[in-house]
């Protein structure tokens, strides 16, 4: 059965600069969506038929900067933001992913606070970001695994009442002429179950206050990479980059369910990747070689899921035409 999406999104923003100190800008955004697919018709899910559903939402917001010093800048927003959902989310893939045609728009206020710094000194550059997040969403768009008839699983969506994200992030980068770079990212999220009591009834919420399963809330990545003008003939490149990820260890059912909770874990994950470019005649040719998870590391989904190990790339690219 095929699937079918119209996504219609309009906006409208005024923006006023009083000086080139500060500036603020407020928005609004209409939204518009039209999906039709299949929808299962059985309990174990083995037969469709064609649905058909249009929505729409309205969203809007502010945001503002500015400038303590040339080199450090403040920046605010507040959003009433609207995600509406895939037609994969509603119609799932006819087999494992079974989605849920009857979802609603997922509708959060989100605050935001961020200041940074960017700063030269001769040759050396330093970039300094720490940002703080607020968001209270209603109708938040969950992934869920549910059992089937005939001992089957398959995944399928809710809309979960109300959840609270708090975090912050720090971002630092260091730069020496056109030669080193070198920085990384640390963010601490945490999406925390906001029901008092459980969907649809009185009976409190175990799981209230507690972080949302599935989502990873502690992670960081970092990387360093040198460049070469000119390396072995006028008008080349190379460059050669180091990264890794690292992501802390999160449950993917609730942390308050059950005894034997270490069960219910996605394990620690870090993982290193290299990448060697290598570019002649200006971009003209391009080589580039890559290693994703050099290490071999055991890598997981949100749902504990073993990812492939070790890979390599290899491309190539040529730019035709130009000067």
């Amino acid at each position: 059965i095929d699937k079918l999406t119209h996504k219609n999104i309009v906006g409208l923003s005024y923006r006023l600069t009083p000086s080139e100190r500060w500036n603020i800008t407020a928005f609004g955004k209409y939204y518009n969506v039209f999906v039709q697919g299949p929808v299962a018709t059985t309990s174990n899910a083995d037969e469709f038929v064609s649905n058909a559903r249009a929505m729409d939402a309205v969203g809007y917001g502010a945001a503002g900067t500015y400038f303590i010093l040339p080199q450090l800048q403040v920046k605010l927003s507040y959003e009433k933001a609207c995600r509406l959902p895939t037609i994969e989310e509603m119609s799932g893939a006819e087999d494992l992913e079974q989605g849920e045609f009857g979802l609603k728009p997922e509708r959060s206020h989100n605050v935001n606070l961020n200041v940074g710094y960017n700063g030269k000194f001769g040759k050396h550059g330093l970039f300094a970001e720490a940002g703080l997040v607020l968001r209270d969403t209603r109708d938040y768009i969950q992934r869920n695994i549910v059992d089937l008839s005939g001992g089957k699983s398959a995944a399928t969506y809710i809309n979960y009442g109300k959840v609270l994200t708090k975090g912050y992030n720090v971002t630092l980068r260091y730069t020496w002429d056109k030669l080193l770079s070198i920085g990384g990212n640390f963010t601490d999220m945490r999406v925390l179950d906001n029901m008092k009591t459980a969907i649809g009834s009185s009976v409190p919420n175990l799981g209230y206050g507690d972080r949302m399963p599935n989502i990873p809330y502690l992670f960081a990545d970092s990387d360093v990479t040198f460049t070469w003008y000119d390396a072995f003939t006028k008008g080349d490149l190379l460059t050669i980059s180091y990264d890794n990820q690292y992501l802390h260890s999160f449950y993917y059912y609730s942390s308050r369910i059950g005894t034997n909770k270490a069960d219910y874990m996605v394990p620690q994950q870090f993982s290193h990747n290299i990448t060697l470019g290598y570019s002649l005649m200006n971009g003209r040719y391009n080589l580039s070689f890559e290693c994703r998870n050099i290490t071999n590391e055991r890598l997981y989904d949100n749902f504990s899921l073993q990812k492939a190990g070790r890979a390599y790339y290899v491309k190539l690219r040529v730019m035709i035409g130009g000067k």
